[in-house]
């Protein structure tokens, strides 16, 4: 895929948008459609004003209703509140804690998602193309939860002073991933995404995907981009 062009530039503001576009310019009053009003002027934004090389697509992307269990153990969270800075109590205190854990499981309303699908459609059909998108992560990193598991000092310590337990910790983050990579696959949910943004910093437009074999009915992890980071150990 790659070109002898120009540079490209991708300008994105991301935690910035609150004070580019404010609550007062919204003028939805649902929830839903405020989030929506507010994809749109991001869109509006970007093709009026910031004139970097972001395509503006003539799509309207849903995601699917669902609802993502927990590991078994779940993170005390202090602070936070409006995107700022906070902390957290481990779940994974000793060793034999980690017998507490299991793969999340994945339930999707089918129903809910449909419908949601048919509002957008009746909102934007005559102007914009409706899709169906999955959006299940951002990245597939394992460092993330772990940190969030152990918490990040210890984690740390981890490395030198319990490596027994890092390992296992990762098995098991590692497995529960692919597990769901594979019930994704398996049900029918996951989306290629060319025309979308991937991990951190760039879109994923390409000639080459999907794979060969492709079945527009069935995305496989094959026919996408994949990406992992682990900004807790290196950054």
């Amino acid at each position: 895929s790659l070109k002898p062009v120009r540079p490209l530039i991708f300008c994105d503001p991301e935690n910035g948008w609150n004070e580019i576009i404010t609550q007062d310019q919204i003028d939805c009053e649902g929830e839903l459609a405020q989030r929506w009003e507010m994809v749109l002027l991001k869109e509006i934004f970007w093709g009026e004003l910031m004139l970097d090389d972001k395509v503006i697509e003539p799509y309207f992307d849903i995601g699917y209703t669902y609802n993502e269990g927990s590991w078994g153990v779940d993170p005390i969270i202090r602070g936070g509140e409006d995107g700022g800075a906070y902390t957290w109590e481990a779940p994974i205190k000793k060793y034999s804690d980690i017998d507490k854990l299991h793969f999340p499981i994945i339930n999707v309303d089918y129903k809910a998602t449909q419908k949601t699908l048919e509002v957008a459609n009746d909102t934007f059909g005559d102007l914009l193309r409706v899709r169906k998108i999955g959006f299940w992560w951002w990245s597939l990193g394992s460092t993330y939860l772990l940190a969030l598991l152990r918490g990040i000092e210890t984690m740390m310590i981890d490395m030198y002073d319990n490596p027994k337990l890092i390992h296992r910790l990762m098995k098991i983050i590692s497995e529960g991933t692919l597990e769901k990579l594979n019930f994704l696959e398996e049900n029918g949910l996951l989306s290629i995404k060319i025309d979308r943004y991937v991990g951190s910093g760039g879109f994923g437009y390409t000639k080459e995907l999907p794979a060969k074999g492709f079945n527009d009915s069935k995305v496989r992890t094959i026919d996408m981009w994949g990406f992992c980071e682990s900004q807790e150990t290196v950054g």
